[in-house]
């Protein structure tokens, strides 16, 4: 098929989603759009019998049946890729070892380096480890096959395979781990790279910071012009967002219209100014509809910020972040609060219990 014709036919599919899922009450979450982006394209027969029998039947699509369809459908048969992946990638190597009775002694190191390779390779591989082992792989190929013309054709195959597998592990890891709304993380990637974070912060003892970012009056914003318009207005936010936070900061959708931002090498008071940079560039920015010259007028965000604390989990960095967020919404909105604007204890586990 046509590139031109794939184009034209996942924006036929986007068209006919998003009418669909509004009838049938379905919020636009990036999970409930793969599920019913997947059923309008037909391409998962399950799923769509699934999806057919609940409409027919006129059950309702709740938060909890929404999220059975997905982890039953969509996550758990991206799992499945992932481990016919890992299997491709096994039967590469079970390949090579095959080949090297053939080869002089040039070849010991690299047979011992696929035998790890193999050995390294359990089901429980995550997609990133295994591409650090197609990397080294790829590597050691390339130069082995450079110096012996005995295995150069042999050495070309292998390495075009390989390369052709870490292209698919490489598509199957941003899948994983981006937004498909508004191409930031995804709040899987999230939870991964604040923990990285947190534990690089421990053992080197420099700071670390989070930004959680909420757009101001979301709901009567999608309400007044619509989920197309709102959708587009998370794209604007992410963007700007990025624009403004340096390229070693950390941006994702943390859910619906929350965003949030991990700040390496940084502080409380510095974060705080990041922070104000960013609520200023939505605050002074009007929002104009797509193609047009028409003003949807202005979109403004609250801040909350926390630092982390030594020996703590980044859950708590989260909640401490999340209380000084709703804090800054509960005082105005269109500000930047931290968490030393908390009142205390017995305040925090208050507010943190009626959000």
């Amino acid at each position: 098929m046509a590139e031109a014709t794939v184009v034209e036919e996942s924006a036929a599919f986007t068209r006919l989603t998003l009418p669909l899922m509004v009838q049938n009450g379905i919020p636009t979450t990036p999970m409930n759009y793969a599920t019913w982006y997947r059923y309008v394209a037909g391409t998962d027969k399950e799923l769509k019998g699934a999806i057919d029998r609940m409409i027919e039947q006129g059950e309702s699509f709740s938060e909890e049946a929404c999220e059975m369809l997905y982890r039953r459908y969509c996550a758990e048969k991206d799992e499945t890729a992932a481990l016919a992946l890992r299997e491709s990638l096994r039967n590469v190597l079970g390949g090579l070892l095959g080949t090297f009775g053939n080869f002089n002694e040039q070849s010991d190191e690299y047979e011992t380096l696929v035998s790890a390779s193999l050995e390294k390779l359990s089901d429980q591989s995550s997609v990133q480890d295994i591409r650090t082992i197609v990397d080294e792989i790829i590597d050691r190929t390339k130069e082995l096959g450079e110096s012996g013309r005995s295995m150069q054709n042999t050495m070309k195959n292998a390495a075009e395979e390989l390369e052709e597998l870490k292209k698919e592990f490489e598509r199957a890891k941003t899948e994983a781990l981006v937004d498909f709304l508004t191409g930031a993380a995804n709040r899987k990637a999230f939870d991964e790279r604040l923990a990285k974070a947190v534990e690089e912060s421990s053992a080197g003892g420099n700071p670390l910071s989070l930004m959680m970012i909420d757009i101001d009056h979301f709901k009567k914003f999608n309400d007044q012009h619509g989920h197309i318009v709102g959708d587009e207005v998370l794209k604007f936010t992410a963007a700007r967002i990025k624009e403004v936070v340096r390229e070693t900061d950390f941006v994702a959708r943390y859910g619906g219209e929350e965003f949030s931002v991990i700040l390496p090498e940084t502080s409380l008071e510095e974060c705080q100014k990041v922070a104000e940079s960013v609520r200023v560039v939505f605050a002074q920015g009007r929002l104009k509809k797509a193609g047009s010259s028409t003003y949807l007028g202005q979109i403004t965000v609250s801040i909350g910020v926390g630092q982390h604390q030594k020996g703590e989990a980044p859950t708590d960095l989260v909640r401490r972040s999340d209380q000084a967020l709703y804090f800054a919404k509960e005082t105005g909105r269109n500000r930047v609060a931290t968490e030393s604007d908390l009142s205390g204890p017995a305040e925090e586990d208050k507010k943190a219990a009626s959000m």
